[in-house]
């Protein structure tokens, strides 16, 4: 069966100002960003505040126009769609944002908010709206007496709740979560993880779960893909990612999560990685994190790393990953 998702070569440059004379240049957010996502799974999208995670997702969405690569969904090219077929595409992959707050219009009822999918699709009739709003809310968690509701008399979880009742008002193939449960608090945040998976499960959905917390991942992803610059360093099953992380930063992101335990966290052993993450508008020759990295030698300086095929369909781009049998092709996992 061919995946429900596949991402090929992604890239995209945006012009900024710098220096004295405020000369043109290039930020590198993306740099060509290959995966694919299996129906009814999870793809764990990690890497630190300004790795790209968020821009490729926009990205795939087609809400911005990447300078080259290719997005399949169901095998439908997204990005050469345009108008009324770029719209349905759309249907099938909404978002869900970080902030509960500001994602919902505050002048409508949870009812309205909820159907305005529908309503855009050209539904009218307001029996069938009402009754899909009270099919969505209760897929949710929540009840009757929420329709009628503003976002400001709900708390962070519930408007959370809501958003995503509105992503899946449209019946969707795959649901984009970019750090979709940041902002809450941590019991909150266990109970829209709960619901999540319970929902994949009930609906056969496919998640892209963006976020800069391993510990949540580990929990929620199926699959990890770990970025870094605006590019894919490792990929791979969940588990074996953790359990034999093979590129040094995914190293050190394992290794700076906290864990329950405080004794264990005195012991644990951490990978020395130097200094801040570069600039994307001056992204280091070679392997960009080998100013960061303790394993750096000459070639890592010079020349770009291959991908590295690894058992169980795991993938690092490192030089100082040992194969296991030859480079594996981008964009498998």
């Amino acid at each position: 069966m061919s995946p429900l998702l596949e991402v090929d070569g992604l890239a995209k440059a945006f012009p900024a100002r710098s220096g004295i004379g405020r000369r043109r240049v290039w930020v590198r957010a993306v740099r060509d960003v290959s995966f694919t996502l299996e129906r009814g799974r999870t793809l764990g999208v990690v890497g630190e505040s300004g790795s790209g995670k968020s821009t490729a997702a926009r990205l795939l969405l087609g809400l911005v126009r990447p300078d080259r690569g290719t997005v399949r969904l169901g095998g439908d090219d997204v990005l050469a769609a345009r108008g009324d077929r770029l719209h349905a595409l759309r249907r099938r992959m909404p978002m869900v944002f970080q902030d509960p707050y500001s994602s919902l219009d505050p002048t409508w009822t949870v009812r309205d908010i909820v159907t305005e999918p529908l309503r855009l699709d050209g539904v009218r009739d307001r029996a069938r709206l009402g009754d899909r709003a009270q099919e969505l809310l209760d897929l949710v968690g929540l009840g009757p007496a929420f329709a009628q509701r503003y976002p400001h008399e709900l708390s962070g979880g519930q408007r959370q709740r809501i958003a995503l009742a509105r992503a899946l008002a449209c019946e969707p193939d795959l649901v984009v979560l970019d750090e979709a449960v940041a902002a809450l608090d941590v019991s909150t945040r266990a109970g829209i993880i709960g619901l999540l998976q319970n929902l994949q499960e009930q609906l056969g959905l496919s998640y892209l779960f963006i976020s800069h917390d391993l510990a949540l991942v580990r929990v929620v992803a199926h699959d990890l893909a770990v970025m870094y610059l605006g590019r894919i360093v490792e990929r791979g099953p969940t588990d074996r990612v953790y359990a034999e992380p093979a590129h040094p930063y995914t190293r050190s992101l394992i290794a700076a999560a906290p864990v329950p335990d405080p004794e264990v966290q005195r012991r644990r052993e951490r990978p020395p990685v130097r200094g801040e993450v570069p600039s994307a508008l001056a992204i280091p020759d070679g392997c960009a994190f080998h100013p960061r990295c303790p394993l750096a030698t000459d070639v890592c300086r010079t020349s770009p790393p291959p991908t590295i095929g690894l058992p169980g369909g795991h993938v690092a781009d490192c030089h100082h990953t040992t194969p296991e049998l030859e480079p594996a092709r981008k964009g498998t996992s």
